[in-house]
């Protein structure tokens, strides 16, 4: 009887064991496929790319996207805004920077380099810049190709010497 009652105990004792065991592992899998407060939204006409922690957020306007890619209580500072049509209207791309910024007065060293436009790729028509900043475009990713000047607030990029309406694949931002 002393060896049954000890082989049960054994057993008991490694099926506690096993549930505990099965109980962290279905914790763990709740946990990783909960949603987090960093997975952001990524549809809308309206994206902010955070510079720094390249976070993608999108929405149905650049107010919601900016709000809803803010860092909890830090405001994100906003660099550059892109429009996809002439006069600062239609989608928009917009960098910011989480809590307060302001670029340099100098062209170097550069702030930013954005090495590609994402979903944005050749489509900016229109730019503007905020918190002293001004962009300088590429025609290839990884600011490579002819580049612009630096361009502080343009409404029509195609006036820009070269033309850079529909042409930006990367940029810099100081």
């Amino acid at each position: 009887m002393g060896k049954l009652k000890e082989n049960l105990n054994g057993t008991t004792g490694r099926g506690r064991l096993l549930a505990v065991a099965m109980s962290f592992v279905a914790a763990a899998g709740v946990i990783a496929l909960a949603p987090t407060a960093a997975q952001a939204e990524t549809t809308g006409e309206h994206c902010v790319l955070d510079v720094v922690t390249e976070e993608l957020t999108c929405a149905d306007s650049p107010e919601a996207a900016l709000a809803a890619n803010s860092q909890g209580l830090l405001a994100d500072t906003v660099l550059v805004r892109f429009y996809d049509q002439t006069n600062y209207e239609g989608a928009t791309s917009t960098r910011s920077v989480p809590g307060s910024y302001t670029c340099s007065a100098a062209y170097t060293p550069v702030e930013y380099t954005i090495t590609n436009m994402g979903s944005f790729n050749n489509k900016p028509s229109s730019v503007h810049t905020y918190s002293s900043c001004e962009v300088k475009l590429f025609d290839n990713s990884s600011a490579t190709g002819t580049s612009s000047t630096w361009i502080d607030n343009l409404a029509n990029r195609d006036t820009a010497a070269g033309g850079w309406s529909n042409r930006t694949s990367s940029y810099q931002i100081s």
